[in-house]
């Protein structure tokens, strides 16, 4: 008998979809951090989490957070975060989280964050665009992924950059035991086993609706 928190940690994060047959250590377990905070910190690091690479930064208060990797970033990067105009940013490299009204057009920018929590371009290798800024109203018109338009407001963070990964679409992985390394196993259909092992077994389709074991 399963527990009521199997394939979840002490907080209550899934880190696992399904059964994984031990290999729930190669797991990267993220938790929900805060992503605003004015401070300076280093790439230390970069880590593979289930779908994406992910950055593994210590700031200068000595903590340590996780966040996207983005496409550009090196070891040893410093990534500044602020709520201030360009004049005092520490630099304008990618993987800076800053506000979107200070950016200006045409810029690539990727993990809009809305209540600290990111929303939008968090896929490998997607981003947004930013199309018009209207500074009497404080919006910004940025272009989604999927090339849909949407207004959002000057006060929101985003990232500066690609996300990483951009061939991840073409990747081919093969058979379906290769996602089991990111804590999820292939499952098999009920219709394609025999009839003593589930009731839709023996290809029949005679139960309708169809039943769960």
């Amino acid at each position: 008998m399963n527990k009521n928190n199997a394939g979840r940690n002490n907080i209550g994060n899934i880190t696992l979809f399904s059964k994984g047959r031990n290999k729930q250590t190669n797991s990267i377990i993220l938790n929900k951090i805060l992503l605003w905070d004015i401070s300076l910190s280093t790439n230390i690091s970069i880590i593979r989490g289930k779908k994406k690479l992910l950055s593994l930064n210590r700031h200068t208060t000595g903590s340590i957070s996780i966040r996207p990797y983005i496409r550009g970033m090196e070891l040893g990067q410093y990534i500044f975060s602020s709520c201030l105009p360009k004049n005092f940013w520490f630099n304008k490299l990618p993987g800076s989280f800053v506000l979107l009204k200070h950016l200006y057009r045409f810029c690539i920018i990727s993990n809009i964050s809305i209540n600290n929590l990111n929303k939008y371009a968090t896929a490998n290798g997607t981003f947004c665009q930013i199309l018009d800024i209207f500074y009497d109203f404080n919006l910004i018109k940025v272009v989604l992924p999927s090339k849909n338009t949407k207004l959002l407001t000057g006060s929101t963070f985003v990232t500066l950059g690609r996300n990483s990964q951009i061939n991840a679409r073409h990747c081919y992985l093969g058979k379906a035991g290769v996602t089991i390394n990111n804590g999820r196993k292939p499952k098999v259909r009920g219709v394609a086993r025999n009839p003593v092992d589930h009731p839709h077994g023996g290809r029949t389709k005679t139960n309708q609706p169809e039943v769960s074991i």
